[in-house]
């Protein structure tokens, strides 16, 4: 192996494993903390935020991730686009028709029901593209 493609290997071992767990440490940690020490008002302000800048750093790792692991395979490579396509749609899509309905004052039950179904799949993508890289991190080993 060409001390190129060493460090290519090298610098995909340690974003793949940072990447899931800077997505982990949010999900268990922030996440829930955030509801648990901030009033209403000051957690959905801090969600609002947080969210979208979780959803931009994630897909930028991940595409510099899909450009380093296209020499080791075109395959994880096109599975790393989708994964930073996952992460691109939950911030441009996801989380503005999440907050919309959320908005709403007085919701109807079918709003509520857009809501859980929109957040259940925002968090199924989620953990898709975790499982997604952990099976490509461990097949490129």
């Amino acid at each position: 192996m060409s001390e190129y493609q060493n460090l290519i290997l090298v610098t995909i071992n340690f974003l793949v494993p940072f990447l899931i767990g800077s997505l982990i440490f949010f999900s268990i940690v922030v996440a829930p903390n955030v509801f648990i020490s901030l009033d209403q008002k000051n957690a959905r302000k801090f969600i609002r935020s947080i969210f979208p800048k979780l959803y931009l750093w994630s897909f930028l790792i991940s595409i510099i991730i899909t450009l380093l692991i296209f020499f080791h395979g075109i395959i994880y490579s096109v599975i790393f686009l989708i994964i930073s396509s996952g992460f691109l749609f939950s911030r441009l899509f996801l989380v503005k028709w999440i907050n919309e309905v959320s908005d709403l004052k007085q919701k109807t039950s079918k709003q509520i029901k857009k809501f859980n179904t929109l957040h259940s799949f925002s968090v199924l993508i989620f953990i898709s593209q975790i499982i997604c890289m952990a099976i490509v991190y461990f097949k490129v080993q």
